[in-house]
């Protein structure tokens, strides 16, 4: 349960005892008890907590969409602007205002609706973290490719929402990562065709052979992400050499990138599937 300094005070907790181990600070003054797990729901209730009537937003508005448990270093809420309104002033704390305050709830919790948060992500992010933020909101909650693309089309002089259009016309449906997101404009952005996403490979009998992150059906091209838990799941690897060897007895040709391959030489990355579509394309150069 989270509490004040002002409500700690009254409980006869002193500072001190505030400031060692027993109970733990998550915004501000707002505190909650040392075993409990700091997340971006317990921020945005905390800030929340200092700012009546405002929603989570922005980065902690995608957090809370997608699940993610981390804990950030800044926590957005956005309110209705009002010139009466005295603005918490809290390191880590990075209050918004808007004329029109778009709100839902999940889990109880007022925040800004996907779209929203979509747009109001736009001038912190570049093309590639934005489809990212994108690719996970249609994966995590109701919304649609369309739309993204919908509201930013409707949304009128608003921050960054030319980069917004762009990306909204990126944003994809079955994407499983962020790392995925980047694979797949890695190849987009390099010029090559767009690949499928998530589609099923089945054998010659009509089984289920694998469903590979992205794939080119057409030359029997798969092209696979992997994260680490490949690494530190043995079941998982072996499970993956055996997927993949069954791709190769179906004609298959399957490519495997980390994340040191997008984030440190993404330029090879495009190479290495321009080569190969294009041999596929002329088994007869490969000879």
């Amino acid at each position: 349960m989270l509490f004040t300094t002002a409500d700690a005070q009254a409980l006869g907790i002193s500072r001190g005892v505030l400031r060692g181990t027993r109970y733990r600070r998550v915004l501000g003054p707002v505190y909650v008890d040392g075993t409990v797990a700091v997340t971006p729901r317990l921020q945005a209730e905390a800030a929340l907590l200092m700012t009546p009537g405002a929603v989570a937003s922005h980065a902690t508005a995608l957090s809370l969409w997608t699940a993610n448990d981390r804990a950030d270093d800044v926590v957005h809420v956005t309110v209705q602007r009002d010139p009466r309104l005295t603005l918490p002033r809290v390191s880590g704390l990075r209050v918004h205002e808007v004329q029109h305050l778009d709100r839902a709830l999940r889990d109880g919790l007022p925040l800004t609706p996907p779209e929203r948060t979509f747009l109001d992500l736009a001038p912190y992010c570049d093309l590639t973290k934005l489809v990212a933020a994108g690719d996970s909101l249609v994966r995590r909650t109701d919304v649609e490719p369309l739309h993204l693309i919908e509201a930013t089309a409707a949304a009128i002089g608003v921050r960054g929402v030319r980069l917004a259009r762009e990306a909204a016309a990126l944003v994809r449906s079955g994407v499983d990562s962020p790392m995925e997101s980047l694979l797949r404009l890695h190849i987009v952005l390099g010029g090559l065709p767009e690949p499928r996403i998530g589609y099923v490979i089945t054998d010659t009998a009509g089984g289920w052979l694998a469903r590979p992150d992205l794939s080119y059906p057409e030359v029997k091209l798969a092209i696979e992400y992997d994260g680490r838990h490949h690494l530190v799941d043995v079941r998982q690897w072996r499970q993956d050499i055996r997927r993949r060897e069954n791709l190769e007895r179906e004609g298959w040709l399957v490519r495997v990138f980390t994340a040191y391959d997008l984030l440190n030489i993404p330029h090879t990355v495009v190479a290495r599937i321009a080569e190969d579509l294009h041999i596929r394309h002329h088994p007869h150069l490969a000879a």
